[in-house]
């Protein structure tokens, strides 16, 4: 029983001596004993000398490893805080307000990931509204994206998205559109005393388009149920037509000078969490 009672007492002799460490962001480490971990610093002393405490800002701290084995990490970033969001919705059904009168209506899906990302895919019908060039076009097209939230230019205290969803950003886009429409052509001929005439021949043609674009836009979310999204975007087209460059849920300019251009204004509900 002395034996006994005699491993406890250095076991817990042990566990009371054992040394905190403070690892800093710049891999310094602190030997010390830990009293307190607030919400700006964390405060520490030396054990031979337990009277003088000290602070350090949270800010430059990595982790916090115990004597006892217990591992604190420190996130002094709070945009990054889920918490912040826990009530939120983070997913959205959204339509291209302005889309229909360009000839075409399209449905998007966003999920947020994480605070400050997300993702979202669109797909849109071809023909499905206003026939702008009169071509009477039938297609389809989709869109994905990769959404990354602007943070500030600086950083304050307890500082957070509004909403999850909400802010503006910047976003890599891959578009693919496949259509047919009514194309443009014309059979030249001579009549019998030399004149030169023409015949219209159009047929239906069809074309498949691939664009790589960098959209930047903003998003406002209104009582965690309603948003809008506007937006403007630029980047490289393949597959275009000459013919005024097909609007069609994104513009794409002839082999010669491939730009590609898409913007518009989405609306939409706000639901899950």
């Amino acid at each position: 029983m002395k034996a006994l009672l005699t491993g406890i007492f250095l076991i817990v002799l042990f566990a009371a001596s054992a040394q905190d460490k403070i690892i800093k962001k710049n891999s310094e480490v602190i030997n010390c004993k830990v009293s307190e971990v607030g919400t700006d610093e964390v405060k520490y002393y030396y054990q031979e000398s337990p009277k003088l405490v000290f602070g350090i800002d949270k800010a430059l701290v990595e982790r916090i490893e115990f004597g006892t084995g217990e591992v604190i990490t420190i996130d002094s970033n709070s945009f990054n805080d889920p918490e912040y969001y826990a009530t939120q919705g983070k997913q959205a059904l959204k339509i291209n307000f302005l889309s229909p009168l360009f000839g075409t209506t399209e449905l998007v899906y966003e999920k947020s990931v994480k605070p400050g990302k997300s993702w979202e895919v669109a797909l849109g019908i071809v023909g499905l509204g206003n026939d702008i060039q009169e071509i009477d076009p039938v297609g389809v097209y989709g869109k994905f994206a990769w959404k990354f939230m602007r943070n500030p230019d600086y950083y304050q205290y307890r500082m957070h998205y509004s909403h999850i969803l909400k802010g503006a950003y910047f976003a890599p886009e891959i578009a693919l559109r496949y259509m047919k429409y009514d194309g443009e052509g014309y059979d030249y001929y001579l009549d019998e005393q030399g004149y030169s005439h023409s015949r219209y021949t159009g047929e239906r043609e069809q074309k498949t388009t691939v664009a790589l674009m960098l959209k930047f836009g903003k998003q406002w979310v209104f009582d965690n149920s309603f948003l809008v999204d506007t937006y403007v975007g630029v980047g490289y087209g393949f597959g275009a037509d000459d013919y005024s460059g097909l609007p069609y849920g994104f513009i794409v300019a002839p082999e010669e000078f491939p730009i590609a251009l898409t913007s518009g204004i989405r609306i939409g509900w706000v639901f899950g969490k």
